[in-house]
């Protein structure tokens, strides 16, 4: 019965990332085909399916934000979402900002975010 809940954290935690990326990735307006190609390999490596993919694309609001309870699973997240803000080659102010209200949530440093953002710009 342990296993069962931690495995249905463990997914509420990834579909929560899932949205927050897909939030950051249509932050500029637009969803570029890289960005969503990153968002698909993310999500099969967290173990989500295409069909979960769009289940979340579908219905963003009612995918509730859940906060990793490891800190290195934060900072994970963060870097994901790093990658994903610089994958097509600009970074937008709005998902620069969008990147930042994320590593709040996340509890994450101003020192911390300041140095993984700059490895991006």
């Amino acid at each position: 019965m342990i296993f069962k809940k931690k495995d249905k954290e463990d997914k509420s935690v990834n579909e929560s990332h899932l949205k927050n990326l897909m939030v950051l990735a249509m932050a500029d307006g637009h969803l570029a085909e890289i960005e969503e190609h990153l968002l698909v390999a993310i999500a099969h490596r967290l173990g989500l399916s295409e069909e979960n993919v769009a289940a979340i694309k579908g219905d963003l609001e009612n995918v509730k934000f859940v906060l990793p309870k490891k800190y290195d699973d934060r900072i994970e997240q963060f870097s994901d979402l790093l990658t994903l803000m610089a994958i097509d080659g600009n970074i937008d102010p709005e998902e620069e900002e969008v990147c930042r209200e994320f590593a709040s949530k996340y509890g994450l440093m101003d020192n911390v975010i300041e140095e993984m953002i700059s490895k991006y710009r």
